[in-house]
């Protein structure tokens, strides 16, 4: 967070970057990074706080301070990286936080160091080569001047611990980005992960405060680079990938990584800002390869790979064939399918459901009702329509006949700017509530165990009547939370039936979150799982599962929740 003082942030001034291995743009031969002024008398380069030093510090010795440039604020100077001035027009990399050369301005006596009043903080002139600008890349060059810094060490080359890349929006603003309301179904108090909000407190509490950063075990403070990688458009992830091996030589840290803070999505670019936040799925997964490949890893959401089967829901139909997925039949019709033969596109999908229902009928005792549902218990008539890569149930659409299957599958797959050329064909689940289940597997778990992961959070939540008057892209129906004394009303106080389907999910979840490692290896920090739930007796429920949703999903009334995925990722990135 930036510290006011005087009308300006503290973290307004800059520097040179102080770590060994570092480009020399913008500075002079041989100096490796650190500041031309003779070193002062503090001794070891060892990036202690100059504040524990047991005598005054000289005017002119060379330092290094933390700059903290919050992107939330509005003028916030944030460091650019490179000697060359931004364009305009690609995407855009700054520095928001980070160790800095510099050079005391002024004699600093420790004494008299108090870290909430910034009139004590040591007076640092930041190194010539750094040039602060705003958040479009502009700012005049040369224009740093000494300023009070709350967070000022002695010189050392030393790598940080971790850099970090947001990737992030920087095209035309849309409201509900900042929607901080605490209902059911919006992001709550930190907003979403695209807002300027979220990755604000993802810094301050996540990253800043996380043990590991915070000061490391030989006491080095902020011991972190964090990077702002702004983007406007499909287009400018293009560019991210020919640019891929500059940005990766931004980022000293021992381990590195990149938070991606946009949504894939089968969509054209548009200026409306109702679409703020998503990329084109190509675009944005290509330029996810590209960093990875060169070493920069994904820590938020998920690897390019994970994270483009997660959102594509072609699982949904590729799983439903297996009994221990516990889906609803399911099949994939192509737009090609459709355009050539749209009547027979429709019968062949309601075909391939009935032949993968018969394949894996879910099992029903006597007298419980048809399973997954009662109206298609003598062959499938009702349904939903989806696209993969869509969000906040906008594309989604029942039928409730073939006629009306081939209706819907023509009007979501000529949707105009819709680039998707599959869509998924699900058939109906009669369900209750839907339950939320909250992983977060610690670094050393494996799939193989005999017991089951348990979630580390439960949410439940239903849905009110859906609206199926409105075109393709209005959301359906709106949800509310459901607390465990809800779900027993529902279920007519059956403790056991709450037990057995919370029991029947932790089972299920078990197998799909081993499923998970055949697209990426790597463990997984944090997933959320969503199931429907129907009492069907006695004692008994019915479990089906609905989707995986990725990490930085809505946590309804789990506050706490973001704070904890955020640790959760760090930790992974640390590894």
């Amino acid at each position: 967070m930036a510290h006011s003082n005087g009308g300006n942030a503290w973290g307004s001034y800059g520097g040179s970057n102080g770590y060994s291995g570092g480009s020399q743009e913008g500075r002079g031969k041989g100096n490796n990074g650190r500041s031309r002024s003779p070193p002062g008398p503090l001794g070891v380069l060892n990036g202690i706080s100059i504040s524990s030093s047991a005598t005054p510090v000289p005017k002119g010795t060379a330092v290094q301070f933390f700059h903290e440039g919050n992107p939330a604020d509005k003028g916030a100077l944030l460091v650019q990286c490179g000697s060359k001035q931004h364009s305009g027009k690609g995407p855009l990399l700054l520095q928001s936080h980070g160790w800095f050369d510099g050079v005391l301005h002024e004699d600093f006596d420790p004494k008299k160091y108090d870290a909430k009043l910034n009139s004590t903080w040591p007076f640092v002139m930041p190194a010539q080569s750094v040039h602060f600008v705003d958040k479009t890349g502009w700012g005049k060059r040369g224009g740093a001047k000494p300023q009070r810094a709350r967070l000022v060490r002695n010189t050392t080359t030393k790598p940080p611990a971790l850099s970090l890349a947001f990737v992030r929006w920087a095209g035309p603003h849309a409201a509900w980005m900042d929607d901080e309301e605490p209902n059911d179904g919006d992001w709550g108090k930190y907003g979403s992960p695209a807002s300027d909000e979220y990755m604000d407190a993802l810094t301050r509490l996540g990253i800043l405060a996380h043990p590991k950063l915070e000061k490391d075990e030989e006491g080095v403070e902020a011991n972190v680079q964090v990077f702002q990688l702004y983007v406007h458009s499909s287009s400018d992830m293009w560019e991210i990938i020919q640019q891929a091996p500059w940005i990766s030589g931004q980022m000293k840290g021992k381990k590195r990584t990149c938070f991606w803070m946009l949504w894939p999505a089968e969509w054209e670019d548009t200026g409306d800002p109702d679409f703020a936040c998503y990329i084109e799925r190509h675009a944005m997964f290509m330029a996810m390869r590209a960093l990875e490949g060169i070493g920069l890893a994904t820590g938020f959401p998920h690897p390019a790979d994970q994270y483009e089967l997660i959102t594509s829901k072609s699982w949904m139909a590729t799983l439903s064939p297996v009994p221990a997925a516990h889906l609803p039949a399911a099949v994939l019709v192509s737009k090609g399918s459709a355009v050539r033969n749209l009547e027979l596109a429709a019968q062949q999908a309601l075909n391939g459901m009935h032949h993968i229902k018969k394949m894996n009928p879910y099992p029903v005792e006597a007298g419980e009702p048809a399973a997954p549902s009662e109206i298609n218990k003598n062959g499938i008539t009702k349904g939903v329509v989806k696209l993969g890569w869509s969000w906040e149930n906008r594309f989604v659409l029942t039928f409730n006949s073939q006629t009306q299957l081939q209706a819907r599958l023509k009007e979501l797959l000529n949707v105009e700017g819709c680039t998707a050329v599959t869509a998924l064909v699900q058939e109906w689940v009669d369900f209750d509530f839907e339950m939320r289940y909250y992983f977060l597997p610690p670094g050393d778990w494996l799939p193989s165990g005999d017991t089951p992961l348990q979630p580390t959070k439960i949410e439940c939540n239903e849905w009110g009547e859906r609206d199926e008057k409105g075109s393709a892209g209005t959301s359906r129906a709106s949800f509310s939370k459901l607390s465990e004394t809800g779900v027993l009303k529902k279920w007519e106080g059956d403790e056991a039936a709450w037990e057995d389907g919370k029991k029947k999910a932790t089972e299920i979840a078990h197998f799909l979150l081993a499923w998970l490692i055949s697209a990426n290896s790597s463990p997984i920090p944090m997933i959320r799982l969503d199931f429907m739930m129907k009492r069907v007796g006695p004692g008994k429920a019915r479990v089906y599962f609905g989707e995986y949703c990725e990490m930085g999903a809505c946590c309804l009334g789990w506050v706490e929740g973001p704070p904890t995925i955020w640790r959760a990722a760090i930790d992974a990135a640390m590894r």
